[in-house]
């Protein structure tokens, strides 16, 4: 569903409405309108991001020759995969999944294969793939099917985790004000002793919240019915980052060697900035990825300094990571010895200092 970012919200709901009523949507639709009450749950506080420097969040971003390369290039800058990963916890991979639509659409499945490795090397053993998916694309099975997920299961002996099949909870998490305090989640986002890598697209997000990367990954662990209600209201993008309160990735890694500049979420206009992007602290790797769609030509972030993006500013003011380019340190490599990495990067850095609020 792809309207003009200045749509008014009466207009965006009817829309928003629209899809509901397609055929495809039903399963969703009986999600959303389901009546159960799940049982009460409370939220482990979020962490602070544990990759840093002198106090400062890392950043890494990495020009591979191949895409694993370049995720394994990003993930060294950082210090390394047991750096990032501790096992022997168990680990949940949140790709995006929303629908069946090709990269950069939805996580590419060569990049869940390299952090299914990366994964293998740091020493954990229990490694699950769990997604729900969008209006138009359950049940999960089915779009996990497209996806060709039952041979990459028997490839790399990894689980997978359907949400629309799994428990769900009522999540007490206070500072979700527009929430009311409470969010219907995947029960399996809560769990102790286990370890969320984020593994978002990058990608323009007309409508509302611009863009799509790491905030907005951690939205596919909502349930229906809770998600359905930020599409009527003008503080999506709020509504949309308080989600991430409910939970603290041990590591991100988006994988942006192509992504969009306008349109989104299921199809757009199409960039190939050839990076990976990676780090723990959600605002900070965010802030760099937006910067990037920017550098390559994107309108709906053109005259809109990134910090004062309304998924940026909630984000800071939940404390989620960074607060400014002061608290954040981006390191980077290329491996292609490509003549336009340093430009982009240069001009990547630029952004990420302009239009700090005071």
């Amino acid at each position: 569903m792809q309207v003009p970012l200045d749509t008014p919200v009466e207009v965006r709901a009817e829309k928003f409405r629209q899809v509901l009523n397609n055929e495809n949507a039903g399963p969703y639709r009986v999600l959303q309108e389901s009546t159960e009450e799940f049982p009460e749950a409370e939220v482990p506080a979020v962490r602070r991001p544990h990759l840093t420097s002198d106090g400062k969040s890392l950043v890494a971003v990495a020009r591979g020759r191949t895409r694993a390369e370049g995720v394994r290039i990003a993930v060294d800058l950082l210090g390394g995969i047991r750096r990032a990963i501790s096992a022997p916890h168990s680990v949940l991979i949140k790709p995006n999944f929303n629908s069946s639509d090709p990269f950069p659409a939805s996580s590419h499945p060569d990049h869940l294969q390299v952090l299914i490795e990366l994964m293998r090397e740091a020493g954990c053993e229990e490694i699950d793939i769990g997604e729900l998916g969008g209006l138009l694309s359950l049940p999960a099975a089915r779009n996990f099917e497209r996806w060709g997920m039952d041979e990459f299961q028997k490839k790399n002996g990894n689980g997978v985790v359907l949400f629309d099949e799994e428990p769900w909870v009522k999540g007490r998490v206070p500072g979700a004000h527009r929430w009311g305090g409470w969010i219907h989640c995947q029960e399996r986002v809560l769990r102790p002793n286990q370890q969320i890598v984020s593994a978002p697209a990058m990608k323009s997000h007309g409508g509302g919240p611009r863009f799509s990367l790491s905030l907005k990954n951690g939205y596919g662990f909502v349930h229906p019915r809770d998600r359905v209600r930020a599409h009527f209201v003008p503080q999506m993008a709020e509504m949309i980052v308080e989600t991430n309160l409910l939970y603290t990735p041990s590591l991100v890694v988006i994988d942006g060697t192509q992504c969009w500049i306008a349109g989104g979420p299921y199809s757009g206009e199409l960039r190939e900035p050839n990076v990976i992007i990676a780090g723990d602290d959600r605002v900070a790797v965010d802030v760099v990825g937006a910067s990037v769609i920017r550098s390559m030509g994107s309108e709906l972030l053109r005259d809109f300094p990134v910090w004062s993006h309304r998924q940026i500013g909630r984000a800071v003011e939940l404390g989620l990571g960074a607060a400014g380019p002061g608290d954040m340190e981006i390191l980077t490599e290329d491996a292609t010895g490509s003549a336009d990495f340093t430009a982009l990067m240069d001009q990547v850095r630029a952004y990420t200092e302009e239009g700090v609020p005071a």
